[in-house]
């Protein structure tokens, strides 16, 4: 097969393959293995096709809830500033948060 998937020319070995599958003498065993095919995944009803879908659904929604949950309860908070003198004083801020509020008016 060409090296540049993408060229515009006619890939001469994918075709010999295509001829060679689909020739006119191995029509009824090409035609055959398609029924097959087609009998297999006609099988498969669809309780059986979401009932593979049901692992990995649940990981995948139990790993959203775990990161949903992380997320909620490790964000900051926001803290309102204030400025009256008891809560500067519980606050960080010490003394000198303290000054430089009742200077600030001055």
């Amino acid at each position: 097969m060409n090296e540049n998937l993408f060229d515009h020319e006619r890939d001469i070995e994918l075709g010999a393959l295509l001829r060679a599958h689909l020739d006119a003498d191995q029509h009824a065993a090409f035609v055959a293995r398609v029924r097959a095919g087609i009998r297999v995944d006609a099988g498969a009803g669809p309780f059986e096709v979401l009932g593979t879908w049901l692992r990995p659904g649940i990981a995948a929604a139990a790993l959203v809830a775990l990161t949903a949950g992380w997320w909620l309860t490790s964000g900051t908070r926001a803290e309102v500033a204030s400025t009256t003198p008891v809560e500067v004083f519980a606050g960080d801020g010490g003394t000198e948060l303290m000054l430089a509020t009742a200077l600030e008016g001055r």
